[in-house]
């Protein structure tokens, strides 16, 4: 029986359910989960072999049983879609409370039940299929007349064949009225053919609700329409309709071009040759043609889904073709051995919990292709594991083991098994064992063990305070293959062990000293040697004259120069460096407090060549400046000038970058929109714009963004009281953006987001905190279109449980922030994080932490999900430090 043949009532029946789940925590999952719609009377789950996996749930109300089944239906509950409708008979409880409940002994309910098998054979047909009334003159049938046989024929399915449509009729308007339905997923439209259209739902449960809902609903009052089941014919839904409107269904549009072509290259070949046995225009190209299909779809997750989703060549041409991988759960990864054969590129640092098993599982599975592993966010695997993975693999070239906080020396060594290793990233392999050394795994012992691989090319030893210059200076050689070595946040390293360490790598190409030691003469000239260096990075150290004129006269041709917060540096330094090496490419003098304006003008004399620059919070550089800059560099593809002094003369100048990809005007006080129209017409390729806190920016400077940058991918408009949504209803033209950031912008609305969320389905990273206007009609569209969300914070919004529950059920999201949600609750907090297994962390208020049922914590840190609480005080104002910028920068 459908789910539309019974009449809606206080219960309603749930199947489908993890049988796994014990059966008082099933029970107090489900009450959690559903108390959000109304006041529950009694939740019923029993662990019988008939009633595994179902459950009844009985409502003091009607409509918040009829609200469950409508929001709720195939949500995600512990791993398994719940499918809902309403009970068949009246619970126990509900028949007690209105005094019609009657005692039913076990043989009584087996004589019912055996009645009502026996009733169909003996009542006469119904007049119309699918719960439809008979024409008694009074009610006529809403179906379409004279064509009762067709409906009849037609099977219940999940698709929809809509009829007696105005012409005028649009796919959106189909769309908001079926959207509402559970299990909606498209509409369309056959322009062949106006006046009728197909409806696709899940399954034919959720398509017979919206069938018995919209039946007869007058789009216009001469038009109701009539709704019946589409016929479907041995092939999908996709190739039925291309036989009807020559355009396939369910694609994206890159995947819909491609089968036009297909189908005009079918008729011209059947036109010289007739096949009728050729179904499948694809059938003529060999693999490696299609291969190059799909390889301008890397881009975009869904249009490879739309495309292994067509027919099963397809689905086994894309497995096949790919060949990186990135599972959302550790626990995913059985499934994919069968499927992916060929796999060279693994990222599980989205999967938190990797054991052993799962290395072991992956050596055996693509053991003679995979190149490279990431494991950066990944836990619980040991030494064993790896030298497993090592052993197995031996084409392994990339592995990336960073925040190892377990990894010891053994696993170090367990490295060195991997023969053919190029590039290996232990950044803050923290540890703590007798043999490690305070805070990193990485000693001189195992140090020697790695130098031995002889196709080593980048070393990460990022934080390593362990390794001084006494345990460098006994090794006696180092890799001749290696090209960059980053020691990083070493403070016990001098010149003398660098020395060491370098002795021998003649192919040397980038040295990163972060955070190291002094830049003296000394340090200079025991790198002089290095011919092939082209990149050095020396931020964060104490930077001298002697050192930095030294680091001038090397024969080395450098590219690449990082001086970020070297307090040392001075204008004098920086110009003779830039006049002896005009090549440079890339600079970055950031929070350089003691240049002027002098520097910029040695550097954009002698390096015209540069594609990036970066020299935020240089103070003490005027204005001027930066017109220099656009005069001079029009090569920069990446300029970072956050808090300084420019203003729209500059931007003027900038603008005729066209090469521009990244710009960061953060905290430019002096701005306005007329330098940002410039930017608009000038720098069609930028991707990245930082806006935060430009007070002079307005609605009308983001629209010249919008309309002349529309392959952004970023923006960060935070704290700039003066945009509104006609701000992001601009950048909604932007397809590709992937993050944005409005934190603090009061006048934004649900309007706006709406906008965002539909247009922008690659969006990974949203920040609205303070965004007070932006409620539930927001999180709803997000829900179903942003399925790349991959982290959100929601803190200070009116988003209530229904509203959060809808973002939960992205299957992507990893990382939420939620403070200060005055409408949410425990139990709606509690469903949205049964609801979202991907989660890996959660920050929250600390007040829901003795409000929450300990097995929820149990459940998500097994998944490998952290909380973090906090216990901020709720803030009124918007911006409570703003008010130092407006006075001018804080000394």
């Amino acid at each position: 029986m459908l789910s539309g043949d019974i009449p809606p009532n206080q219960t309603i029946y749930l199947k489908n359910l993890n049988e796994k789940i014990k059966k008082e925590e099933l029970k107090r999952s489900l009450y959690a989960l559903f108390s959000q719609y109304g006041r529950i009377l009694d939740v019923v789950a029993l662990k019988t072999p008939r009633l595994r996996g179902q459950a009844w749930i009985a409502f003091s109300e009607v409509p918040a049983a009829s609200n469950a089944v409508r929001q709720m239906q195939n949500f995600p509950f512990y791993d398994k879609p719940i499918r809902i409708q309403y009970a068949k008979t009246k619970s126990d409880c509900i028949a007690k409370a209105d005094g019609s409940f009657v005692p039913r002994d076990k043989k009584k309910k087996q004589e019912e039940k055996a009645e009502r098998k026996r009733r169909p054979d003996d009542a006469p047909p119904s007049a119309a299929a699918n719960g439809t009334r008979a024409e008694n003159g009074a009610t006529p049938a809403p179906f379409r007349q004279g064509n009762t046989s067709a409906q009849e024929a037609a099977a219940p399915n999940n698709i929809l064949f809509i009829e007696n449509l105005p012409h005028e009729t649009t796919s959106m308007m189909l769309e908001l009225l079926f959207q509402q339905y559970p299990g909606f997923r498209e509409v369309r439209i056959i322009e062949a053919k106006p006046g009728i259209a197909f409806v696709e739902f899940e399954d034919d449960v959720q398509s017979s609700m919206a069938m018995q809902a919209l039946q007869g609903f007058k789009i216009t009052p001469q038009n109701p329409m009539a709704i019946t089941f589409a016929k479907k014919s041995s092939r999908n839904f996709t190739k039925t309709l291309s036989n009807e409107s020559g355009k396939p269904i369910g694609c994206k549009e890159e995947m819909k071009e491609c089968y036009v072509v297909m189908k005009r290259l079918k008729k011209d070949i059947e036109n010289r040759d007739p096949n009728p046995n050729m179904t499948n225009p694809f059938d003529i190209f060999t693999d490696e043609i299609v291969y190059a299909i799909l390889d301008h779809l890397h881009g975009d997750p869904f249009s490879k889904r739309s495309f292994s989703s067509v027919c099963k060549s397809f689905y086994f041409i894309e497995s096949r073709h790919r060949r990186a991988l990135k599972p959302l759960r550790s626990d995913l990864l059985p499934r994919t051995f069968r499927r992916y054969s060929s796999i060279s590129h693994l990222d599980l640092s989205l999967c938190s919990l990797v054991d052993d098993n799962n290395l072991a599982a992956v050596s055996v599975a693509w053991k003679s292709t995979l190149r490279s592993i990431n494991l950066s966010r990944s836990r619980a695997f040991s030494s064993i594991g790896l030298l497993t993975l090592v052993s197995n693999c031996s084409g392994l070239v990339e592995i990336d083991l960073s925040n190892g906080t377990e990894l010891t020396d053994s696993a170090a060594k367990a490295i060195a098994e991997a023969r053919n290793l190029e590039i290996l990233r232990l950044s803050r392999c923290k540890s703590i064992t007798d043999i490690g050394i305070g805070c990193i795994a990485i000693t001189e012992k195992c140090l020697s063990h790695i130098l031995q691989l002889q196709h080593l090319e980048d070393l990460i030893l990022e934080g390593c305070h362990g390794i001084d210059d006494n345990g460098l200076s006994t090794l006696n050689h180092t890799c001749k293959s290696i090209k960059m070595i980053n020691m990083s946040n070493c403070q016990s390293l001098s010149y003398i062990g660098l020395s060491s360490l370098t002795n021998g790598a003649n192919s040397l190409e980038q040295l990163i000293l972060a955070n190291g030691p002094s830049v003296t003469s000394d340090l200079a000239k025991c790198l002089s040697q290095f011919s092939s260096l082209r990149s050095i990075k020396l931020d964060g150290c104490l930077v001298t004259c002697s050192g930095i004129n030294s680091i001038a006269n090397w024969s080395a041709s450098l590219v690449e120069l990082s001086f970020s917060k070297c307090s040392g540096l001075t204008d004098e330094c920086l110009c003779f460096l830039a006049e002896r090496h005009k090549e440079l490419r890339k600079l970055d003098i950031t929070c350089c407090r003691k240049i002027t304006i002098a520097s910029i003008e040695g550097i954009t004399k002698s390096c015209t060549s540069l594609t990036s620059l970066r020299m935020e919070s240089c103070s003490l550089v005027s204005k001027e400046a930066f017109v220099l800059i656009g005069q001079h560099c029009q090569m920069l593809e990446d300029l970072d000038v956050t808090d300084n002094e420019m203003d729209d003369e500059g931007l003027k100048a900038i603008s005729r970058c066209s090469r521009l990809q990244s710009l960061k005007l953060g905290i430019c006080l002096n701005m306005t929109d007329e330098g940002l129209i410039h930017v608009g017409r000038g720098c069609s390729k930028l991707k990245e714009l930082d806006l935060y806190r430009c007070a002079g920016v307005t609605d009308r400077g983001i629209e010249a963004i919008g309309h002349g940058c529309p392959a952004l991918e970023m923006i960060n408009i935070a704290y700039n009281s003066k945009i509104t949504d006609t701000s992001l209803i601009s950048l909604s033209k932007c397809s590709s953006l992937k993050v944005l950031e409005i934190r603090g912008c009061p006048h934004i609305s649900s309007v706006g987001l709406s906008s965002i969320a539909m247009e922008c389905r690659q969006l990974s990273e949203l920040d609205i905190k303070k965004c007070f206007n932006i409620n539930d009609n927001a999180m709803h569209p997000l829900g179903k279109f942003s399925q790349n969300l991959q982290q959100i914070n929601l803190s200070y919004c009116s988003v209530t449980d229904a509203g959060l529950l809808s973002v939960t059920r992205i299957n992507r999201l990893r990382n939420m922030t939620i403070l200060h949600l005055s409408g949410l609750t425990p139990n709606g907090l509690a469903a949205a994080l049964l609801t979202c297994g991907g989660l890996t962390k959660v920050k929250l208020h600390s007040s829901f932490k003795p409000l929450l049922p300990q097995y929820i914590y149990k459940y998500m840190e097994s998944r490998g999900c952290v909380f973090h609480w906090r216990n901020k005080a709720f803030q009124e104002e918007i911006d409570p430090k703003g008010w130092q910028l407006h006075l001018g920068r804080p000394s």
